[in-house]
């Protein structure tokens, strides 16, 4: 069957359920994939596309049909100086996306760009630049602080086997890593969410991790079991727990990873 060359587009209002309009549109005018944040304007307002079916200009070019729900953006000019941050330090580098990658249909964990290694396991051995940056993002919240955020910003490791071994075969794999509003998987990275419902996320290259990070939630039961994993893989590899959200540095004992586990969420 010939591709359709013209899609016919059904606009549906995301408050109400509604239909909007439709319109026939040039496929080559519609992005193939529907998976990043995509926004798009009608009749000179702004809208976000809550959902698209289908996905993809792969799907929706064999139908000739997409349906699309929308969400409109109320759009402001707003004074740079008046922006603030909603957290006080973020990580100034962000993995690559795998190219041809996607997550559509997949089981991964998708997290807010600004979430990404706020509570990571750092070598001991860093412990003096470890409380140097401490005291930095300190000085943040003592000097930057004006609600509801913040005008400033301070901005031997274990295999992936390691990993899989310590966590056992309660500790449940995802497909991989993304980030809300972004097309694709994070590449290398990896995320495993334990029985307590604390997941664990990072990076890996050739098998060696080179990022590991805990995604902070609310606990469940199986949280004293959980910190005695993650202790022995810390204790092992040398490691110490750092929320640097919280200006916190947590020894690698089980006692002290439970107490910070239930604080979470």
């Amino acid at each position: 069957m010939p591709a359709h060359a013209t899609i016919q587009v059904h606009f549906i209002d995301a408050q109400t359920g509604q239909p909007m309009g439709e319109a026939e549109l040039s496929a080559e005018q519609l992005p193939p994939t529907f998976e990043a944040a995509t926004t798009l304007k009608l009749g000179g307002k702004s809208y976000e596309v809550v959902s698209a079916q289908p996905m993809t200009a792969a799907e929706y070019r064999k139908t000739g049909k997409l349906r699309l729900t929308l969400r409109e953006l109320n759009v402001s000019t707003v004074n740079p100086r008046d922006i603030l941050y909603s957290m006080p330090t973020l990580c100034d580098e962000l993995p690559a996306i795998a190219d041809g990658s996607t997550k559509a249909g997949r089981n991964v964990l998708e997290m807010h760009e600004d979430d990404w290694r706020q509570v990571e396991f750092v070598a001991l051995a860093l412990e003096s630049p470890i409380e140097a940056e401490l005291k930095a993002i300190e000085r943040i919240f003592t000097q930057h602080h004006k609600r509801p955020g913040f005008d400033a910003l301070h901005g031997s490791w274990p295999t992936l086997s390691d990993l899989r071994s310590t966590l056992g075969e309660t500790a449940s794999w995802l497909d991989g890593v993304s980030f809300q509003g972004v097309a694709g998987l994070v590449a290398g990275g990896f995320a495993v969410r334990l029985p307590s419902g604390l997941t664990v996320y990072g990076t890996e290259k050739e098998g060696r991790v080179s990022v590991l990070a805990l995604r902070p939630t609310k606990v469940g039961a199986a949280a004293e079991g959980d910190a005695r994993l993650l202790s022995a893989l810390a204790i092992r590899h040398q490691l110490c727990l750092v929320d640097w959200c919280r200006v916190e540095q947590i020894p690698p004992t089980a006692e002290r990873l439970r107490t910070w586990l239930s604080k979470q969420g």
